[in-house]
């Protein structure tokens, strides 16, 4: 096998069609989208070569990918660039190999050529994000080198979940500008940066600048910072809804104190009814948290992952 870097106009097709083969099972209904696009735009780009170099090809991605000795693709990783504490670091993704070709060794020497072209660009850590429902991957990234940085269970608010407001005597309101330091620590207590990068990869959580606030206003398209408030005008949590390109956005969720179950099912149900898109809404919390209030408040358990990294 022969691990060389990706050519995306000339493996477009063939990087689409394995990793749909390898994360069918995961994959939601943007990801087989971009797949379906970015298979149809390698085959336009294999058939009007001519035509593709007018246009410019219309994806872009780095990383590797494995071929056989015929030069098919057998494997890939792709890498996503990111900033921590100032350092640049990557996002390793869609680590998948061929069915046929697993067990050979084939994913551990294309992490490999990954860290040593990443070490060569001046990056100092790689990330990456595996699921414990999937047997032994953990094991297999710490064999190449990763530490787990924690542990995080997925839940889900459906899209276009219709409830109604309940009994919860809780209100809402917008976190004041002067509270934004106490905000931005409760969220760091619950968020440390080596995961909160994870959280905000796809668009900043924290956009400061009075241009973003007012674009925020008219727009309504800009993340939302609130505290949930109590009768006796107490803050029961800080939350921020965080709107972002996929088909769900994400809600982060810092429960302010020692509450009891019922009184986290009430700040959720709170949190879900001001919710107002039809976008599902996911949240993520530490592994091994009590979970019954979450269900009850209408959240549906996806997955457990393992947030992971190497140092450069």
């Amino acid at each position: 096998p022969h691990i060389r870097p990706i050519q995306i106009e000339k493996d477009a097709a063939e990087i689409a069609a394995l990793v749909r083969s390898s994360f069918r099972p995961w994959l939601e209904r943007e990801n087989i989208d971009y797949l379906d696009h970015l298979e149809k735009a390698g085959k336009d780009a294999r058939s009007f070569p001519f035509w593709t170099g007018l246009t410019g090809f219309p994806y872009t991605m780095t990383g590797v990918v494995c071929t056989d000795e015929t030069g098919r693709i057998i494997g890939i990783i792709s890498t996503y660039p990111f900033f921590l504490h100032g350092e640049k670091c990557s996002l390793i993704a869609n680590v998948c190999v061929a069915p046929e070709h697993r067990n050979k060794g084939i994913a551990g020497h294309m992490i490999s050529e990954i860290a040593q072209m990443q070490r060569q660009n001046g990056i100092y850590g790689l990330y990456l994000q595996t699921r414990m429902e999937q047997a032994g991957l953990e094991n297999f990234y710490k064999a190449n080198g990763f530490s787990t940085t924690d542990y995080r269970e997925t839940w889900i608010l459906p899209g276009k979940s219709n409830f109604s407001a309940g009994k919860t005597a809780l209100r809402l309101e917008t976190v004041p500008a002067a509270d934004m330091d106490e905000f931005r620590s409760r969220m760091d207590s619950r968020y440390p940066e080596t995961i909160r990068w994870n959280l905000d990869y796809n668009e900043e959580l924290f956009q400061p600048g009075m241009m973003h606030d007012l674009l925020s206003r008219f727009t309504f398209s800009g993340n939302r910072f609130v505290r949930v408030i109590n009768n006796s005008g107490t803050v029961t949590a800080w939350a921020a809804y965080q709107n972002l390109k996929e088909s769900m956005d994400a809600l982060w969720f810092v429960p302010a104190g020692n509450l009891s179950g019922n009184e986290i099912t009430d700040v959720l149900c709170a949190l879900r009814n001001n919710y107002h898109r039809s976008k599902a809404l996911k949240l993520d919390i530490p592994a091994g948290e009590n979970t019954a209030e979450y269900r009850e408040a209408g959240f549906v358990y996806q997955q457990t992952l393992a947030w992971m990294w190497r140092a450069l």
